[in-house]
């Protein structure tokens, strides 16, 4: 069923209240979580065998011939939350290959991270 322009319009203010009110912090953070995931596969599945370094703890240190999928990389990190975190620091000290976005959606991790413990970021 279509949406009316009316209903758009209502729909689209309500995730703006949402949205600064606090209220959607949550779904934010998921998304910027899914999005980290995928920079970090990216990287990873690009990475040159000098580079298989940035293996964070529960990942096997000797990766496969073949580059798992996506979520096959996903459900290993949600075994493993604390590699996310660890996998986001190693990433941003180490691989070239990310763009300024990713970059900074990797500290914006880190810095919600350093927020939730009532600390200050660290620096990568």
């Amino acid at each position: 069923m279509a949406l009316t322009n009316a209903e758009r319009q209502r729909r689209y203010r309500q995730k703006l209240k949402a949205r600064a009110s606090g209220e959607a912090a949550g779904d934010l953070v998921r998304a910027m979580v899914d999005r980290a995931v995928a920079v970090l596969w990216r990287v990873r599945a690009a990475a040159a065998p000098e580079d298989a370094l940035i293996v964070p703890a529960g990942l096997p240190a000797d990766p496969p011939t073949t580059q798992p999928s996506l979520d096959a990389f996903r459900a290993t990190l949600a075994r493993h939350p604390a590699s996310l975190l660890a996998l986001c620091r190693t990433t941003l000290q180490r691989s070239q290959a990310l763009g300024l976005e990713e970059r900074a959606l990797l500290c914006s991790l880190l810095e919600i991270e350093a927020a939730l413990r009532l600390s200050r970021p660290r620096q990568p």
